[in-house]
């Protein structure tokens, strides 16, 4: 071959590389183009979750029970974590639009042929107006998922996500009654964590009225903000608190106070 020829060869390789690298970098960016959506709204849920209500729950549907726990943000479930009792597989993450699954993250274990658990895999599953559009596994060999397989997933997780929603509000239901039972609410913005004999929980109502409840006996909604307190100021809350006589021997002895039971965070500031 003539150096003219060796030269013209080199080129339409180099040209067939380049094309088929933009080629590439097009599709990997539609790829990430599709699901774009569903990293911002699984990104934002996982940064809040510290801040949501948490709540625990059971749905049964014979002869399987599963172990719910849900996230909700302004009394709405925004993520769900499902543990089933008799299959092995891992939890279940149901991500959440609306109430509605949009996105949900799964594991499961491959079965060797002694009967003992093998490979695990993961699988991602992308909804758009209620549909499973996009299907990622990591099974090997990778299996070929048709119209069929879509619309079962489809139905299976739709039905179960509706139903542990509804669990879970219940759930939440009768926990915000107890609570309210036991105290009184009050809505407001955080204004940050005293720190003295006792710590302070501080707070504008809605009203414009500054108060402050001990921190005696709360529960983990309370707890996770005493760890970081500066990550929640200025966010607006609704704060269960009720009027208790104490032991303060800094006071004393026994005193009326005021103290926080619980708090649930209503969204953005």
């Amino acid at each position: 071959m003539g150096k003219l020829a060796e030269a013209s060869a080199r080129m339409k390789a180099s040209v067939l590389i380049t094309f088929t690298a933009s080629l590439f970098v097009a599709v990997s960016a539609f790829a990430q183009k599709d699901t774009a959506h569903h990293r911002e709204v699984f990104n934002a849920i996982n940064k809040a979750e510290a801040s949501m209500q948490k709540v625990m729950a059971s749905h049964k549907e014979e002869p399987t029970e599963f172990a719910l726990t849900g996230y909700l943000q302004g009394g709405e479930v925004k993520k769900i974590v499902s543990l089933c009792s008799d299959d092995g597989s891992g939890p279940v993450e149901y991500y959440l639009e609306g109430e509605q699954p949009l996105f949900v993250y799964t594991t499961w274990y491959k079965m060797t042929e002694d009967g003992k658990r093998g490979a695990k895999v993961e699988e991602r599953l992308y909804y758009k107006d209620g549909e499973i559009f996009k299907w990622l596994t990591t099974e090997k060999p990778a299996p070929v998922f048709h119209g069929e397989d879509y619309q079962a997933t489809t139905e299976m997780h739709t039905a179960n996500c509706a139903a542990f929603v509804a669990a879970l509000k219940k759930a939440a239901s009768k926990s915000s009654g107890k609570a309210q039972a036991a105290g009184k609410v009050v809505e407001g913005t955080f204004t940050g964590i005293e720190q003295g004999d006792y710590f302070h929980w501080n707070m504008t109502t809605k009203s414009g009225e500054e108060v402050s409840y001990f921190i005696m006996r709360p529960d983990d909604s309370v707890e996770k903000v005493t760890e970081n307190p500066e990550k929640y100021i200025g966010k607006k809350c609704r704060v269960t608190w009720k009027k208790s006589t104490e032991n303060i021997p800094e006071a004393g002895g026994k005193m009326e106070i005021e103290q926080i039971l619980s708090v649930e965070w209503l969204g953005k500031k």
